[in-house]
């Protein structure tokens, strides 16, 4: 890759740690999924401009939208409120091995032996900065949360191999039609969405504008925009860099320091995205 967007992609793992920090606290004065359905319905706002020209099949941006948008996201956010932060975090890295693996059970790629040792090494320095998860009393929001990202990693892959679309509009579309499955599902299975309008506060709405626009319209900008022109297996694995954004804005905004197990593990993982980022291309595989 090269360093212009090497330093690209390591903006949406940054603003995903800054979102699933802040989703936590927001999500006990919104319901999960109603809280999605205003997150997505806010993207779509600023992203979403029809294109008479556009090239991608509409079922793409359908699947994209179901499995990449409503389904996962309801899942994932829902789990997130059921488990600690730190739990979240840790099992949302199962994102990049299903994404990977999905890419290469498409038939899309080749899982380049180099590349899947750094996945590896880089899983298990995740391991070390959050630690092993106590799934005790958790396990309900646990599966949500890796059904949700297996959900996430088929459709990068579907997206990776069948769309040809800027970031932006890609995310804008699947977002436009997020909204109204994210709303049937608040409305089927929660409770309580007109008195989380009624009783949030300005802060409550300046994190939900936050959530918006730094977790979505930026980050999946930036991250489609990535898909078009590298490989799952080169894109997917800097969401490992999630847990080491989330204690270094603990570090500089909270004052946590980290321990040597944790700077440990930081280092691994650095260590295992240098591998995915300088493994060599397989002979005969044509980037987009």
């Amino acid at each position: 890759m090269r360093p212009r967007d090497v330093a690209l992609a390591v903006m949406p793992p940054a603003l995903w740690a800054i979102a699933y920090t802040i989703a936590k606290p927001t999500m006990q004065s919104f319901p999960p999924l109603f809280l999605m359905s205003i997150i997505y319905g806010i993207t779509a706002l600023a992203l979403y401009r029809p294109n008479p020209k556009r090239q991608t099949s509409l079922w793409v941006i359908v699947v994209g939208s179901v499995l990449g948008g409503s389904v996962q996201s309801g899942l994932i956010f829902s789990g997130i409120a059921l488990v600690p932060a730190s739990t979240a975090v840790m099992t949302v890295q199962s994102q990049v091995p299903f994404a990977v693996l999905a890419a290469w059970a498409i038939g899309l790629e080749q899982i380049n032996p180099r590349r899947l040792a750094g996945i590896i090494l880089s899983l298990g320095g995740v391991a070390l900065v959050v630690g092993l998860p106590n799934s005790v009393g958790e396990i309900r929001g646990l599966l949500m949360i890796v059904a949700g990202t297996l959900c996430w990693g088929i459709a990068q892959a579907i997206i990776r191999a069948k769309s040809t679309e800027a970031g932006g509009y890609l995310m804008g579309a699947m977002s436009a039609l997020a909204v109204p499955q994210m709303l049937v599902m608040s409305l089927l299975l929660e409770t309580g969405q007109r008195q989380a309008v009624l009783n949030a506060s300005l802060l409550d709405w300046g994190a939900i504008l936050v959530l918006a626009v730094g977790g979505f319209v930026i980050a999946y900008t930036i991250w489609y925009g990535l898909l078009r022109s590298y490989r799952v297996d080169q894109v997917a694995p800097f969401i490992l860099l999630m847990p080491v954004i989330g204690v270094l804005l603990a570090f500089l905004f909270l004052n946590e320091q980290p321990s040597a197990l944790v700077l440990c593990g930081g280092a691994i993982i650095l260590a295992g995205l240098g591998l995915v980022v300088r493994a060599p291309r397989e002979v005969g595989l044509q980037a987009a």
